[in-house]
């Protein structure tokens, strides 16, 4: 299986994907780094997903930071989509098919579960008034917003605000989520700067939900907001990396007495998303007995937080 992204061989992934093999049934199974940086050009894209198909050995793939542009410079390389991936422009997992490369869209699934693990879902409920704010646009958080406005009306919040430094990427999330039943809950608003962002956090209603989904932190170093920002009272802070300096944890972190934050890095976003990668491209049925085991088994060598 190749993992794509862009820091690959930093990732607990290739200590962890042995033990996961073990416990799924797939050893001898092995796990295999493709980095390209930030912004590859679209050739460097469409040479790894040749790579991928051509090779033999390969039986599919787990996209992280590629995950739009995969779906903009190689769709052609693909046979199918899923319902997601084609929806929403992105693919976060590869599977092989007798028919080719299927691209599928797996985070509007996983990024719930995550969720679910660190807000119930009545604390919509609780609180009509709250909101969530997230921070960047790219794959990991076009599709958690298109998971939030697609819940029961009583289980979201009452506005979505996806923001990002890149209009280009604002406008295609717009033009992916325009026709999604929920449309109407979501805003879109640039930041530039410095400093822009704080603004949006300030205006954010008690009990808020803030995502950091730029993926500074970890393929970057900095964080979305400023030292100075002020989280919403009584809200959740969502870090979605585990892994880096993740300045907008540490950031939750000093505030999290103070304002009564609930923070949460990306760790249980991170189990999920690579169990439920695996067991598509190696047809392993995933369900939460077997989830459980490799949660255990992550936890025996999950570093210090």
């Amino acid at each position: 299986m190749v993992f794509l992204g862009v820091t690959t061989g930093g990732s607990l992934i290739n200590r962890l994907f042995p033990k996961w093999a073990e416990i799924m049934g797939i050893a001898p199974a092995r796990l295999r780094g493709l980095d390209l940086p930030v912004g590859a050009a679209p050739e460097r894209i469409r040479d790894a997903i040749r790579e991928i198909a051509e090779d033999p050995t390969v039986r599919g793939a787990l996209v992280t930071t590629h995950k739009i542009a995969v779906h903009q410079h190689a769709r052609d390389l693909f046979n199918s989509f899923d319902r997601d991936a084609g929806w929403l422009g992105e693919v976060s997992a590869i599977v092989k098919s007798p028919d080719g490369l299927v691209g599928r869209a797996l985070d509007t699934v996983t990024a719930g579960l995550a969720l679910d693990r660190i807000v119930p879902r009545a604390h919509w409920r609780a609180h009509p008034d709250a909101q969530a704010l997230v921070l960047g646009a790219g794959g990991a958080g076009l599709a958690l917003a298109a998971h939030l406005v697609g819940r029961p009306p009583d289980e979201r919040p009452a506005t979505v605000i996806l923001c990002d430094v890149d209009p280009r990427r604002l406008a295609g999330a717009q033009s992916a989520l325009r026709s999604h039943d929920g449309a109407a809950v979501l805003s879109y608003c640039p930041v530039a700067g410095d400093g822009d962002a704080d603004g949006r956090l300030a205006a954010l209603t008690p009990h808020s939900l803030v995502v950091n989904a730029t993926g500074l932190g970890k393929d970057r170093p900095g964080s979305p907001i400023t030292g100075s920002a002020r989280f919403p009272d009584r809200g959740i802070a969502w870090e979605f990396n585990y892994r880096g300096p993740r300045g907008f944890l540490e950031q939750a972190r000093s505030r999290e007495a103070a304002d009564g934050l609930t923070v949460a890095d990306g760790w249980t976003y991170f189990l999920y998303g690579w169990a439920h990668v695996i067991a598509e491209v190696f047809a392993v049925p995933l369900d939460a007995a077997l989830f459980a085991r490799l949660q255990c088994a992550a936890e025996a060598v999950r570093p210090g937080r």
